[in-house]
């Protein structure tokens, strides 16, 4: 990252070629494999050991270049901010998916636990005395153990843009300001969030049978767990896609009942958790329709200019 010379939002040198953007509670969804069918697919996801470390080391490092952005922001002109003002909110949607998927995620070792503290407290502080908010905060991440392995000795840096070689299509890689145009780009090409919240509606479908086949008679204890572990893979696949129909929402606008549709497959939810974590997503959400209405502020005053 380029942090010392840019004196202003124009002395930012943008990258090409454009790169894929994946944020991740997309490449979250992306850890499913159906090669071996629904039940054993979804099993195989809710017992998966997911990268939270490096998930929150990207929540980090958008928070830092969302920073940055701001600090340019004050020495550019306004023609400038407003050309460049998706980048802000494109950061910002990326670090909310981030700290949402932290949030999600099943943690499976101290490290993990950890991780999930060091996101709440930075969210915490950096809300300040948004009491609201950081009492949704605290409710998603909570998580048996969380606080007896909160002290697990673990350090964090902040994630780093790596080398265009290392980008790996369906896998979250950190951009910064330098990357702008791929994060334009990917703002303007963000899935519907219509269709997230349908495919979280067939996800729950399939929770809803599995925890269905789990009640027969003379199952065996194999069977049993797996059917268990399927609806949960089903359930925290769907938490992820509506959630991030949240975020999509907040900063496209594109369908006015897409709210009612998410809140309705949200109560179909049967973990506590996974409604806490979706109510979570709703609240960043407002804040990101807060950027999209500055936007529109700003340029509607460079148009009577």
């Amino acid at each position: 990252m380029n942090t010392i010379t840019a004196l202003s939002l124009a002395d930012i040198e943008l990258d090409l070629p454009l790169r894929t953007v994946t944020d991740d509670l997309a490449g979250f969804a992306n850890e499913l494999s159906l090669k071996a069918g629904l039940e054993r697919g979804y099993a195989a996801f809710a017992a998966k050991t997911f990268s939270v470390g490096e998930i929150s080391s990207r929540a980090a490092g958008y928070a830092f270049e969302v920073t940055r952005f701001l600090a340019l922001a004050g020495s550019s002109n306004r023609h400038q901010v407003a050309y460049v003002f998706d980048v802000l909110i494109a950061l910002s949607l990326l670090n909310a998916a981030a700290t949402v998927t932290v949030a999600l995620a099943p943690p499976r070792l101290p490290a993990d636990h950890s991780a999930r503290r060091r996101v709440l407290d930075d969210i915490i502080v950096a809300v300040g005395g948004d009491q609201e908010f950081a009492a949704l905060a605290r409710k998603a991440f909570a998580y048996p153990g969380m606080d007896a392995a909160a002290d697990a000795g673990v350090t964090f840096e902040t994630a780093t843009v790596p080398a265009l070689a290392d980008v790996l299509d369906g896998k979250p890689a950190m951009l910064g300001l330098e990357q702008g145009l791929s994060l334009m780009s990917f703002l303007r090409n963000l899935a519907p969030a219509v269709t997230l919240t349908e495919r979280a509606s067939l996800q729950l479908d399939d929770a809803d049978r599995f925890a269905l086949a789990g009640e027969a008679d003379e199952l065996d204890g194999e069977r049993l767990d797996r059917l268990q572990g399927a609806r949960h893979g089903a359930s925290l696949l769907a938490a992820a896609d509506l959630a991030r129909a949240c975020l999509i929402d907040a900063v496209s606008n594109d369908d006015e009942t897409a709210r009612d549709r998410i809140n309705a497959n949200a109560e179909r939810l049967q973990d506590e958790r996974l409604r806490d974590v979706v109510l979570f997503a709703q609240a960043a959400a407002e804040r990101l329709k807060e950027l999209r209405l500055m936007q529109q502020q700003i340029a509607d005053r460079e148009r009577k200019r």
